[in-house]
């Protein structure tokens, strides 16, 4: 059953945002638009659904559904689990997402990690998988450069505490309306016990789905490339953009342009989902999608 806490209006498209229950665990959800054209966005690595928010908005004005989730789970009184944290879980979890939603088909897509996961999700139910977005894909150079950093970052969640608590009194002064203070305000709010489990899962499990599998990925693909970005390679973008076969490659500055200028990239991924939708097998089976909270909210 969904919950839904908070509902945040627009006049263009309302937001609604609170968790699902898929397999037993909280996932924390934002959500745009709705209808049957359904667009499931997962964040970068540590990351919070905020970071899909822009995007997200700009989309569901152009008539799409679009459902931003978190990658990390909220802990409860459970104990945090690192397998619920390889790529592989992450593509699960978004399909879970799907169905808690009762959705037929979805476009699945993601930043860093969470545009793996979206690459998992298309291996894991192609036949409900209208196509993926991609941005900044953390594949095999990325991968290599990320791995010094998350073993500092593993060390720091769970040995760092005392610099966490103190970041969290520091980053009370900052300015709300930034985008990239809310986006830090999240990563101090989330358990520690999370963020070590999601590092410690993708050092155990896999970080990305490989090379052989992702060529056999047969639904459309939107790769978004940027040309700067905090490190993740462009090689990666370029070289999953060779490895699909029906894939596109879409440049962008850098990774903060979906987030601070959403419009100059729409126009492209608008009309690479309108192509994915109007495909006639999913055409249909996205007649409807309900909404999440349908039976808690007017």
């Amino acid at each position: 059953m969904s919950q839904v806490h908070a509902a945040v209006g627009s006049a263009k498209v309302r937001r609604r945002e609170g968790h699902v229950v898929v397999g037993g665990v909280r996932l924390g959800i934002t959500e745009f638009g709705s209808g049957g054209r359904l667009v499931i966005l997962a964040p970068s690595l540590l990351m919070s659904r905020r970071m899909q928010e822009p995007m997200a908005r700009t989309l569901a004005e152009k008539g799409f559904h679009v459902v931003c989730m978190n990658s990390v789970l909220s802990s409860g009184r459970r104990k945090a689990d690192p397998e619920q944290y390889s790529s592989e879980a992450l593509g699960k979890r978004m399909v879970a997402l799907l169905d808690a939603m009762g959705g037929e088909v979805a476009v699945f897509g993601g930043t860093s990690l969470g545009a793996n996961a979206a690459l998992e999700a298309a291996l894991r139910e192609p036949n409900r998988t209208v196509a993926v977005i991609a941005e900044s894909p953390m594949l095999d150079k990325s991968s290599v450069n990320l791995a010094p950093l998350l073993l500092l970052a593993h060390q720091l969640f769970t040995l760092g505490r005392p610099v966490l608590w103190g970041a969290r009194r520091l980053a009370g002064f900052l300015p709300s309306h930034s985008l990239a203070t809310r986006l830090l305000w999240d990563f101090l709010a989330t358990p520690t016990e999370e963020h070590a489990s999601l590092v410690k899962g993708l050092f155990m499990g896999r970080v990305a789905p490989p090379r052989n599998r992702r060529r056999s990925i047969s639904v459309p693909a939107l790769v978004i490339g940027p040309e700067r970005a905090f490190l993740h390679s462009r090689f990666d973008a370029l070289q999953l953009a060779r490895e699909i076969p029906d894939a596109h490659l879409q440049p962008v500055p850098s990774s903060w342009t979906l987030r601070t200028r959403p419009q100059a990239v729409a126009p492209a991924i608008v009309s690479f989902l309108t192509e994915a939708f109007a495909a006639p097998w999913v055409i249909a089976r996205t007649a409807y999608t309900p909404n999440i909270g349908d039976s808690h909210l007017n």
